[in-house]
């Protein structure tokens, strides 16, 4: 019995460990092309050999510090505005003690000059990582993505939006706030799941609507929880307030002569070409939502997937160069922190 137990054991093991092997096939199948090697063993350092000068590995990690634990150091407590999380961070703190200048900055900070001294990389890194929005990059499985997130973010903080951008944004978002308060008066006792405090989720979506457009986009996937939808689905697709103001009142969104009794409040959905002035209209998809939020990650993936099929997108495309991405994305908004403590949300992540 117990050798038995052993051999079935030593089986399951082995084709678990086939398994992981033999997913991603070196040679390439339908629907799946074998990308080239990159990330930890083949991309260089951040800023390798900028100008013909050497690295600063000092700062470079000082930098990888800051990606990875800036954030612990951000003001972002909403609780308690203008005040870091954390007074101290270990990880920087260690490094910053130690560093000595003058620092050769070429290729590793967007600071304007060559060299700066510590003073001036430390309070630039802290303007940087440690205001009111921050990231974490710990969690990106290659060298390659970091270092491209980390630049990124680095020119983003140089942006700025012109007072016409600036006007558009306010107007989204006043709009999603005056929707709030308008149903919280009329509809008082329905359970609407408001984007009050989450405002600025308008003028992401927008934003990247928009880059969508103007990249060669045609189709996004889009799968999101309840909070917030109301004012997603009648603040940028479309959905005419009427068909919902009718739900509210205990009413379907068929016609009084079909036989159907339509579905929750939460669950409407919408598909609609938002057009924003490039050479052609970007068609978004708003899934209908499950009453297990996160079961409607995997929908997503699998549409979308289907979607890059149909169009012959990504790994369907006979053009070597094409990528995943090119013509249809997959977006997953999700509210929740447990996003690592999700078996559904981990799992179509992998």
């Amino acid at each position: 019995m117990a050798a038995s137990t052993a051999r079935c054991a030593l089986w399951r093991w082995s084709w678990r460990a086939g398994s992981r092997r033999w997913y991603r096939t070196e040679r390439g199948v339908y629907g799946y092309k074998p990308r080239k090697a990159a990330g930890e063993g083949s991309a260089e350092p951040r800023g390798a050999g900028a100008n013909g000068k050497a690295v600063d590995h000092a700062l470079a990690r000082l930098i990888t510090a800051y990606s990875e634990h800036g954030h612990k150091a951000a003001k972002i407590n909403p609780l308690f505005a203008g005040q870091a999380v954390m007074n101290v961070v270990p990880e920087i703190q260690e490094l910053a003690e130690v560093l000595q200048g003058p620092l050769i900055t070429t290729g590793l900070l967007n600071m304007g000059k060559e060299e700066a001294s510590v003073e001036d990389v430390l309070a630039y890194l802290d303007h940087v990582y440690c205001g009111h929005i921050s990231i974490e990059t710990s969690q990106l499985p290659t060298l390659e993505e970091r270092q491209w997130f980390t630049k990124r973010f680095e020119e983003l903080k140089q942006e700025a939006f012109t007072t016409e951008e600036k006007k558009h944004l306010c107007k989204l978002m006043l709009e999603s706030q005056e929707f709030d308060r308008f149903l919280a008066t009329k509809f008082s006792t329905v359970k609407r799941y408001g984007g009050e405090g989450a405002e600025s989720m308008m003028g992401f979506f927008h934003e990247l609507f928009k880059m969508c457009a103007y990249s060669g986009v045609t189709d996004i996937i889009l799968g999101m929880p309840h909070r917030g939808r109301l004012n997603l689905l009648t603040g940028l697709l479309q959905l005419p307030p009427e068909l919902m103001f009718r739900k509210m009142r205990g009413l379907s969104e068929f016609p009084e002569n079909s036989a159907a009794i339509g579905d929750v409040l939460s669950h409407l959905t919408s598909s609609v070409d938002l057009d924003f002035g490039s050479h052609r209209p970007v068609h978004v998809t708003l899934l209908p939502n499950p009453s297990h939020l996160e079961a409607i990650n995997p929908v997503a993936v699998g549409k979308t997937r289907g979607r890059q099929q149909s169009l012959l997108d990504g790994d369907y495309s006979p053009e070597s160069s094409a990528q995943p991405g090119d013509k249809v994305i997959c977006l997953q908004v999700f509210w929740s922190q447990l996003v690592a403590a999700l078996c559904m949300t981990s799992r179509t992540i992998m």
